[in-house]
């Protein structure tokens, strides 16, 4: 019995989760399935592009916590002067990066054409949004 109870308390501070990245997803205005990563929400301070990435289910906690039936986190980098976005991916899991020469993709037409009212948000409050250096 003493083994066992050794082994057990040995075992908790494995059971401690990892601490995972800060999400904050947020409706979009005036959509009602689509929400933003306000966490990730920021701009490049090489490029001056806004990244955002979205989801569309329902709100309430951590990407990974939702149902799986859920669509995939969509990534974008925003050229908000020239309403030009960048398709960067998509994230199954909730736990994907910028890709590699992510500066390098092909800039499309209509921010909120692809972004939503997300993307729009995303661009009017960008003198806002923190800048920071991006891989």
């Amino acid at each position: 019995m003493k083994k066992r109870l050794v082994a057990c308390l040995l075992s908790v501070p494995l059971l401690v989760p990892v601490a995972a990245p800060a999400e904050t997803w947020k409706p979009a205005p005036g959509e009602a399935k689509t929400f933003y990563d306000a966490d990730f929400l920021r701009v490049d301070e090489k490029s001056g592009l806004v990244v955002l990435r979205i989801a569309e289910g329902k709100g309430g906690g951590p990407y990974k916590a939702w149902p799986a039936g859920k669509g995939p986190i969509m990534l974008f980098a925003l050229d908000c002067a020239a309403d030009k976005w960048m398709d960067l991916g998509m994230d199954f899991a909730g736990d994907k990066g910028l890709p590699k020469n992510w500066r390098q993709e092909a800039k499309l037409d209509d921010i909120s054409g692809a972004a939503g009212k997300a993307g729009k948000l995303a661009c009017e409050t960008k003198d806002s949004l923190a800048k920071v250096p991006l891989p």
